[in-house]
């Protein structure tokens, strides 16, 4: 079976389950490059030295981020309302809470605790 882990909250969302996919595309903004007859005549090969020296030691990941990174989230419904509200300010802990957990029916539960309404397998 196919499952997708909201990236927000960390629920398991089933195949056919209501989910939303976000994408983002980071790339680093250049401005059109005007290229003149200078430009082209000129010996480039020291420059481009000088470049490869210091990105020798950079890890390739890095420099690669720089320039350019897709990010895919998986979203589950809640989450989605909380990206869609502040999406530069996305924190999946701001979903809504889970349901509170009922402590004296997981005692009961337990065969502890207060008596139960429910009814018990003995038939009492």
């Amino acid at each position: 079976m196919i499952t997708y882990t909201c990236d927000g909250c960390g629920k398991v969302l089933h195949r056919h389950a209501l989910r939303y996919t976000v994408k983002i595309e980071v790339k680093a903004a250049y401005d059109k490059m005007e290229i003149t007859l200078l430009d082209l005549i000129r010996d480039h090969r020291e420059e481009m030295r000088e470049l490869v020296e210091k990105m020798k030691d950079r890890d390739p990941a890095e420099l690669e981020e720089g320039v350019y990174k897709h990010i895919r989230l998986d979203l589950c419904p809640a989450c989605q309302r909380v990206y869609i509200r502040e999406p530069l300010r996305f924190h999946p802990e701001q979903t809504a809470p889970p349901p509170p957990v009922d402590i004296d029916r997981f005692l009961r539960s337990l065969g502890k605790g207060g008596p139960s309404n429910e009814p018990r397998e003995d038939g009492e």
